[in-house]
């Protein structure tokens, strides 16, 4: 059986002010009159029993999602630390093993945007498929780029295996802006959307090759559960991406044509809200002349925020600090936010 497990453990660093650690993107009302988590949930529910939905979480944040979402506790699994999507993903598989021995997963973000929903759904449950076939290989739902993105990875088409899907010829970091054009245009490449199918029992082997020290945490855990923060602290904090696709040879991808966004950053919300017109984006009362493409939030929403000659920009306002940046420099955020740090301004974080 495929059960989609939600990685909702991330902080949502690069839309601070408003994300923080205290109150994380996740539970935040961006899109609609929903947060980011039930939007999510919301979505995977329409094609999966609830029952078969799962979330890995920081254990801080555990009473948070059972206030967003309509799940048992069984179905959340609660980190002590956070150690990257390796040790998350890890985790999930680990007690989804226990759960059913030939557990398939499917990773889903708990920040991604999609407009097209049952084609989405239905994309997943045909990767299920391809998974049953083939239980020695990871599987990638790679989305086809639409704009020359350099702030997402991408996969490089090999092989036609079967129709539309293919192995997976090599994974490329994030490029700049001239070398993303040329993937682009070269449509052989997909951004790398963090959509992963695999088996649960086969995760955990691929980490005994190439993830010892994730693998051995694991099964200790996995004898012993009260040892999990011990574990948790004994392994170094890395993506999946890096600790193990980068390294396996078994991937397959599917090419997937949705409206999708990772909700990231400013820049990605501003584009997903935006009309296409160059008209600007407001969660409150704007009046503005010359101004467009521009991002205008505020945490008071009855306050009127003025522009005047402003384009491209992103402007938030909390009660605890005010952002103005560039929109093309909205992944820089995180820079901003070791400044801060650096300053000992811990207290804005």
């Amino acid at each position: 059986m495929l059960y989609p497990v939600i990685l909702s453990g991330g902080i949502g660093k690069r839309l601070w002010p408003l994300s923080s650690q205290n109150n994380p993107k996740q539970f935040q009302k961006l899109l609609n009159n929903k947060t980011l988590i039930q939007n999510t949930y919301d979505r995977i529910s329409k094609g999966f029993a609830k029952e078969n939905i799962f979330v890995v979480t920081g254990v801080s944040m555990m009473d948070d999602i059972k206030a967003q979402i309509n799940i048992e506790n069984r179905q959340i699994f609660g980190e002590p630390a956070v150690k990257g999507t390796a040790m998350a993903i890890g985790y999930a598989a680990l007690k989804l093993k226990d759960i059913d021995e030939e557990a398939s997963i499917v990773t889903i973000n708990s920040d991604h945007f999609i407009k097209e929903e049952d084609k989405y759904l239905e994309i997943i449950k045909q990767a299920g498929q391809i998974i049953e076939e083939k239980p020695d290989q990871m599987l990638l739902i790679g989305i086809k780029p639409k704009y020359p993105e350099t702030g997402f990875g991408y996969i490089e088409l090999g092989d036609k295996i079967k129709e539309n899907t293919y192995k997976v010829a090599s994974f490329k970091e994030k490029p700049d802006l001239t070398l993303a054009k040329e993937y682009v245009e070269s449509g052989n490449y997909l951004w790398n959307a963090a959509f992963f199918v695999f088996k649960a029992k086969e995760l955990l082997k691929w980490y005994k090759e190439y993830l010892p020290a994730h693998y051995q945490a694991l099964l200790n855990i996995e004898k012993d559960e009260s040892l999990i923060e011990a574990e948790y602290n004994k392994v170094d904090k890395i993506s999946i991406d890096v600790g193990l696709l980068e390294k396996m040879p078994n991937k397959l991808v599917i090419p997937a044509e949705l409206t999708w966004a990772d909700i990231g950053h400013w820049r990605s919300l501003r584009d997903v809200l935006s009309d296409g017109q160059g008209s600007n984006v407001s969660n409150t009362k704007n009046i503005s002349i010359d101004s467009k493409n521009n991002l205008l939030y505020s945490s008071n929403d009855k306050k009127l925020i003025a522009t005047v000659g402003v384009e491209d920009m992103i402007l938030v306002e909390t009660d605890e600090a005010i952002l103005l940046c560039p929109a093309d420099r909205a992944q820089d955020i995180k820079l901003l936010l070791k400044e801060i740090k650096k300053e000992k301004l811990d207290k804005y974080l």
